[in-house]
């Protein structure tokens, strides 16, 4: 090494995020606010985007095709922003997940659903490291099928596992079988405008 070498001081980090109890978490920030939604992750408060309304055809569409499977007939539902407890500290909203009947009538029991097929619309402004956090924490959650919705690109990332992505754009098939038998559309038919 020269002995004319530039050294320079390594830049401080950020300080690490305050954390909050979860009843404080429920209390003041659950509820969102404008075009923004919260979710709890072990202490630290996540800040999303919510889903807006120009993207809204996005979620017109996939509810249409669902509501032609078998699924939807025996009472299944396509729930936007359901609020999901992905263990005893992560609490999230995802964009569109799919519940099933039966799941809806335990939760009128006081229970928590864990939907298997979960759908998340991915805005420019998300953080890609907790995007893909996420990936993980729903499958060890239940979750089975992971759809990321990234309406810029007009592309969509299936997930059967945190490590298995299937990229879909074009005429490319977007499939969330085996948990929604039916429920398979072509890429650009997610983004085609109502």
């Amino acid at each position: 090494m020269s002995t004319n070498a530039i050294h320079r001081e390594a830049p401080t980090l950020d300080k690490p995020p305050r954390k909050i109890s979860i009843q404080t978490f429920l209390r003041k920030y659950s509820k969102g606010g404008p075009g923004i939604k919260y979710e709890y992750n072990q202490g630290v408060i996540e800040k999303y985007e919510a889903m807006k309304l120009k993207e809204q055809y996005i979620a017109y569409n996939i509810q249409k095709a669902f509501a032609g499977t078998a699924a939807a007939r025996n009472g299944g539902q396509m729930v936007q922003e359901l609020e999901v407890w992905t263990s005893a500290t992560q609490w999230r909203k995802p964009d569109l997940c799919f519940i099933t009947l039966s799941q809806i009538r335990a939760g009128a029991e006081g229970y928590e659903p864990i939907p298997e097929f979960v759908i998340e619309v991915i805005s420019a402004n998300d953080k890609i490291s907790m995007v893909k956090n996420k990936v993980y924490e729903y499958f060890e959650a239940g979750v089975k099928v992971l759809w990321q919705i990234f309406p810029e690109h007009k592309m969509v990332e299936v997930y059967r596992a945190p490590e298995m992505v299937e990229l879909c754009s074009g005429s490319r098939l977007c499939s969330a079988e085996p948990v929604v038998e039916g429920l398979v559309m072509k890429a650009e038919d997610i983004f085609r405008e109502v």
